[in-house]
């Protein structure tokens, strides 16, 4: 699927999506099957370790900490995120934490769209929103909010031990971190020869979502998982994420099909 020089291979017998490119580069080491039962149209997978990264998004004390927010579904996702994150360490797949992480200068040059989701007179009148204005002071020293260097821009204080020395830790002023070119996290997958995204965080249908769609624009290959994703947004919205990314940019699997997938090689 796709051009001669980027293509997917399709087991219409096994049903399953090989990613790894193995017609057009030597084969990798090893690959990784993830079975996918709840799929629209496949039932698995076939992906690249070696050319895998996991990204995790705005798991932040500002989104998930009961001190500012509740966040149930967002504290949902953490225990399979605990065990994810040993997994792909196993399988030496690169982790990423991608925040909230503003400065003056990026402050300054919002677009009114993103402030507005965080404006505090907008939650007061229709309950949606953060209820803090993007870079508005904080109650008991929690600083700024989601400036970088902060407490509330910092990870959830319960990950902070998942967080190992070698993983990479990147900041976003917009509801993506692959919106443009010039992003350090757009510029480090691309320096890693990455193909495919293992995405997990909050909110599903807002940053996790949004930089999903870039990664799939920009030509990565995607795959959400589901159950370490979560969102506070009412109705079905995280269900409506899931299957926009299924039917249109890229693979959704639970957190125990990838746990369990076999590894060849």
């Amino acid at each position: 699927m796709s051009s001669e020089t980027n293509q997917w291979l399709y087991d219409t017998t096994a049903q399953l999506f090989d990613l790894t490119r193995r017609r057009l580069s030597p084969s990798p080491p090893s690959s990784l099957t993830i079975p996918s039962p709840r799929s629209l149209h496949h039932r698995g997978l076939i992906i690249d370790p070696s050319r895998t990264v996991l990204i995790i998004i705005d798991m932040q004390n500002f989104f998930l900490s009961p001190l500012i927010h509740s966040h149930p579904a967002g504290l949902s996702t953490i225990k399979p995120l605990t065990r994810i994150i040993p997994r792909c360490r196993s399988l030496q797949i690169p982790v990423c934490w991608l925040n909230w992480g503003l400065d003056e200068a990026s402050l300054a040059s919002l677009p009114p769209a993103v402030s507005r989701g965080f404006c505090p007179t907008r939650a007061a009148n229709d309950g949606c929103g953060w209820h803090f204005g993007l870079g508005a002071p904080l109650p008991s020293n929690q600083g700024r909010t989601l400036f970088k260097g902060t407490w509330n821009a910092d990870i959830y204080s319960p990950l902070r031990p998942y967080v190992d020395p070698s993983d990479q830790i990147f900041h976003k002023a917009r509801m993506s971190g692959l919106w443009r070119e010039s992003e350090l996290l757009h510029q480090y997958l691309r320096s890693s020869g990455a193909k495919t995204l293992l995405f997990a965080g909050v909110n599903t249908d807002q940053c996790v979502l949004g930089t999903l769609t870039d990664a799939c624009n920009w030509g990565w290959d995607c795959v959400l998982l589901r159950d370490c994703c979560g969102t506070m947004t009412e109705g079905n919205a995280g269900a409506l994420a899931e299957y926009q990314v299924e039917r249109n940019l890229g693979f959704v699997v639970g957190s125990e099909e990838f746990l369990g997938a076999e590894v060849v090689g």
